[in-house]
């Protein structure tokens, strides 16, 4: 029975451990996940184009695929917020947990 315990409490450390970031989370990381309105980020500029791009959303490796781009078929760009503190998965373009991808490996996708 204590083997048991023993074993059922590792899983559950090991789960937790994997579960945390990879690497602590800057100020601005930090701001970007607890907004959930554009009035929430103060100051807030995009470098990311929609020149030369097909229309579909990409993620915005700037601002740690925290925040996606929309881009339409005039060249527009529409922006969007990943909530919940998750980011932009460019492979499956959906917001996802940062653990399950790598952000600078968007333009790959």
């Amino acid at each position: 029975m204590l083997r048991r315990i023993i074993i059922f409490s590792s899983c559950l450390i090991f789960a937790y451990v994997l579960s945390k970031p990879t690497s602590p989370e800057t100020d601005h990381e930090k701001i970007l996940h607890r907004a959930k309105r554009w009035e929430d980020l103060p100051n807030v500029t995009f470098t990311f184009d929609c020149d030369n791009r097909a229309v579909g959303f990409y993620a915005d490796v700037e601002h740690h695929c925290q925040i996606f781009h929309m881009c339409d078929e005039d060249g527009r760009r529409i922006p969007y917020i990943c909530a919940n503190d998750t980011s932009f998965n460019q492979k499956y373009r959906v917001c996802d947990w940062r653990y399950n991808f790598d952000c600078g490996q968007s333009h790959d996708w």
